[in-house]
């Protein structure tokens, strides 16, 4: 444990001083005389959140004030913003009403957010599709709502590949769903001046999504088979691969061991990098590179030929603080943002894939957004990471070790032991602690 907190000081550290920052904010608002009832938001805030929270005030002004607190993506990683709400919801404060989770985060956070089950018809629930609810219970109660999903995608440079050997047929591999083996061939092949493959291989959530496809298409159901124990050789082939990308084939920089998504993104188009692994909501996370993702083109994941593609669930789910003292309100909120008119601004100008059914299945939407329809096929191809309420510390534990596989630190062999005892550790201690 001690080990463990020596590692990640320096994120602790960030997250005490933001953590401070926003208490502060929420402090001084809260102790405003108004008649107004305020309901604090704590997300990720978008272009569709601007949009949607301007448009909630205004038909309730005078009643309720929607006040964000925004995480953006350039000042913390997933990690950090965890650790914030996690140690301000801890206090127990009613500063926070709707806080956004990571949707393997619902576990951790259950603990602090209000019971939804009384507050949601099954009619209402039904509106809503199975993959996005999947992730909002916690034994078999409803403690969370989903706002958008998104999936772990390939990005590459249409332009760029075409200006390289072989690279027309390459693209149309590329766009049907390529294998590893083809993928690092050609990159070996054609040895491009510019990054071949970026993917974030920091210690942090990011490297466990890249992790979790490989492992994922070497053994569909895994975690369901072997838990949490890493020193199986599904465990250790997917980790090769990582670690060969940058150590053998070199078709990856050593650099992504320092990268989270927002720097490997950075970085790519910096470098002008061919491909990079990202998320489907690329295009509008970074809104002021216009010019650049208009050459930037979306295909499936790489995969081992001997295994089904695997394209790892993300998104975001709302809750609501326990300790919230505007609760029909935060409810009234989330309402919204379920509306077929919100889901939509969501997925046009947040990027992330509608959370309710009607957008994929009625005439109007189909017709306006075809893409939409193979988004809804290619969910056969998406995987969850697993679900446990100590999943985040395992998760920190595990990116460590990787992380530092792939830097030549520790064999293959070597870091996935670590790991596994790391977390069985853990689970002692978190036993003992109870």
């Amino acid at each position: 444990m001690k080990s463990f907190l020596r590692r990640h000081w320096g994120a602790l550290f960030l997250s005490l001083i933001a953590l401070s920052f926003v208490g502060a904010q929420v402090f001084l608002s809260v102790h405003r005389t108004t008649a107004v009832k305020q309901l604090y938001f704590a997300d990720r805030l978008t272009e569709a959140h601007r949009v949607l929270i301007d448009e909630y005030n205004r038909v309730h002004e005078g009643h309720v004030k929607v006040i964000p607190i925004d995480f953006p993506n350039a000042d913390f990683t997933t990690n950090e913003r965890k650790e914030i709400l996690a140690r301000f919801l801890r206090g127990e404060g009613d500063g926070i009403d709707v806080f956004a989770v990571d949707v393997i985060w619902v576990q951790r956070f259950e603990r602090w957010s209000e019971p939804l089950d009384q507050y949601f018809t099954k009619a209402e629930l039904d509106r809503i599709s199975d993959e996005g609810l999947q992730s909002c219970y916690e034994d078999g109660k409803l403690v969370a709502i989903p706002l958008g999903l998104v999936r772990g995608t390939l990005l590459y440079r249409e332009d760029l590949l075409r200006s390289l050997p072989g690279g027309e047929r390459i693209i149309e591999k590329v766009k049907r769903g390529i294998t590893w083996e083809e993928f690092v061939k050609y990159g070996e092949k054609v040895r491009p001046v510019a990054p071949y493959y970026l993917f974030p291989a920091a210690e942090y959530e990011g490297l466990i999504c890249v992790y979790n496809e490989v492992l994922l298409n070497c053994q569909p159901d895994y975690f369901k088979i072997h838990g949490f124990n890493f020193e199986t050789p599904q465990a250790a082939r997917a980790l090769r691969l990582l670690v060969d990308l940058v150590q053998k084939y070199k078709v990856t920089p050593q650099a992504v061991t320092g990268m989270t998504e927002v720097s490997s993104y950075d970085y790519f188009r910096r470098q002008n990098g061919c491909f990079i692994r990202g998320w489907t909501s690329y295009g509008r996370d970074f809104p002021e590179l216009t010019e650049e993702k208009r050459l930037i083109r979306q295909a499936p994941l790489p995969h081992f030929a001997d295994g089904p593609p695997a394209s790892t669930i993300g998104g975001w789910d709302l809750m609501v603080s326990k300790s919230s003292t505007e609760k029909g309100e935060a409810i009234a909120f989330i309402k919204f943002l379920l509306q077929k008119e919100s889901q939509e601004v969501i997925y046009t100008r947040a990027g992330y894939f509608p959370a309710i059914r009607a957008l994929y299945e009625e005439d109007a939407y189909r017709t306006k957004y075809p893409e939409l329809t193979d988004i809804s096929q290619m969910s056969t191809h998406g995987v969850h990471r697993p679900s446990h309420r100590d999943y985040t510390k395992y998760s920190e534990i595990l990116a460590h070790y990787l992380s530092q596989a792939i830097r030549g630190r520790f064999t293959v062999e070597d870091a996935l032991r670590q790991a596994t005892r790391d977390i069985t550790s853990e689970k002692i201690f978190l036993t003992q602690g109870q």
